[in-house]
């Protein structure tokens, strides 16, 4: 789960320690859609992280010459 980092709007307890007006704390998806349900924070946009590419290793160049092409000579 992504942590999203939240600025408050309103000053309240959150998880035992007090957030102040205008703070940024960080909350997980599911809190932070409670906190603002309840009016508490500012909107938010939830960031997808970019797709990774996957790309094949590049071949060594002191690989050996393979059995096959060593018969054949």
């Amino acid at each position: 789960m992504s942590e999203i980092k939240l600025q408050t709007k309103k000053g309240f307890l959150n998880q035992g320690a007090y957030a102040k007006r205008g703070a940024t704390i960080t909350a997980d998806e599911f809190r932070a859609a409670e906190l603002h349900r309840l009016g508490l924070v500012e909107d938010y946009e939830v960031k997808q992280s970019p797709e990774p590419e996957n790309k094949k290793a590049p071949e060594p160049q002191n690989k050996a010459a393979s059995k096959s092409k060593a018969k054949a000579e």
